[in-house]
């Protein structure tokens, strides 16, 4: 069964650069201004690093 990562927006304050974007080995999070990061999950390697390194815990790995 794969994961798949989830953004939950509500959790993201969106009020500032996003830290995991950062972690992502493959560089799968993207970020337009201050808005919750978005996922390529053509290029998530469901690693789940960013949403460990995520502080809200708006990326969800499930």
């Amino acid at each position: 069964m794969d994961k798949k990562l989830r953004v939950i927006v509500e959790n993201c304050p969106q009020n500032h650069p996003c830290p995991s974007i950062r972690v992502c080995p493959v560089e799968a999070l993207s970020q337009e201004g201050f808005q919750a990061p978005a996922v390529d999950h053509n290029k998530c390697i469901r690693c789940g690093k960013c949403a460990k390194f995520c502080p809200k815990k708006a990326l969800v790995l499930e």
